[in-house]
């Protein structure tokens, strides 16, 4: 990596107990770009978010006795910027000052939503869509081929696409919103474009994943659908809320 994308690299700090199931978790975001760090107790995660002013904290209370209530305050006093989430039991936490509170039992893939919603609140700069992180403000994108640099068109393309997941748009409508142009005689360029992206973003880009043609219409970029809520977590997502 460049000194430019470590700098701009977005930080996510844990303290408390590592459960092992989420392990993979953490390795899925390092491989996108995202830097996890632990501390196990809240005097060592104080001293590292104050050093390295994390863009999250999570504050695993799986200790009956700590409630996380006076490291959320503190937390809240010295980075106001920084996004605090809460992993908790069903019925504690409500009252602990923090941007977002999961509850037991959530799953991997919920724990991974609620983190890529909090960085993209502290990072507006940075879109997290699937496989793909964009930094809209370096124009660096970071995917299953690795690290890029976009030229500005490209970049503006790929967040057009990533903005609006799994839905498909004309090329008129790629022309006009973002070459903003209404002439669509000749869309030989936007067709280069998704062909540059595809090198870049793609490990087959002869077999896209990502990128998607949708023969006579258009363009799509392609992200997992959310997995259904069940009438037990539509209770708890209510809680959170």
């Amino acid at each position: 990596m460049s000194r430019e994308s470590v700098a701009k690299s977005p930080q996510v700090l844990y303290i408390g107990r590592i459960d092992p199931n989420h392990e993979k978790l953490w390795h899925q975001l390092e491989q996108e770009g995202i830097r996890i760090v632990f501390a196990r107790t809240q005097r060592v995660g104080l001293q590292m978010a104050w050093d390295l002013k994390p863009s999250v904290v999570i504050i695993n209370t799986s200790n009956g006795a700590f409630t996380g209530a006076r490291l959320c305050r503190t937390l809240g006093r010295l980075l106001p910027s920084t996004q605090r989430l809460l992993l908790t039991e069903a019925n504690a936490g409500a009252d602990v000052p923090c941007e977002r509170r999961l509850p037991r039992p959530f799953t991997v893939a919920k724990l991974r939503d609620a983190i890529l919603k909090l960085l993209e609140t502290a990072n507006p700069h940075l879109l997290c869509v699937g496989e793909l992180q964009l930094n809209l403000a370096t124009r660096i994108v970071i995917g299953p081929k690795g690290q890029h640099r976009l030229t500005p068109k490209q970049c503006d393309l790929l967040a057009y696409l990533m903005r609006r997941p799994n839905q498909v748009f004309s090329r008129r409508q790629l022309m006009k919103d973002v070459w903003d142009t209404p002439y669509v005689g000749d869309t030989r360029t936007l067709d280069v474009h998704v062909r540059w992206l595809r090198e870049k973003l793609e490990l087959d880009p002869h077999e896209p994943k990502l990128l998607l043609t949708k023969r006579g219409v258009g363009y799509l970029f392609s992200a997992p659908e959310p997995a259904p809520v069940s009438p037990a977590d539509a209770d708890l997502e209510a809680e959170v809320d």
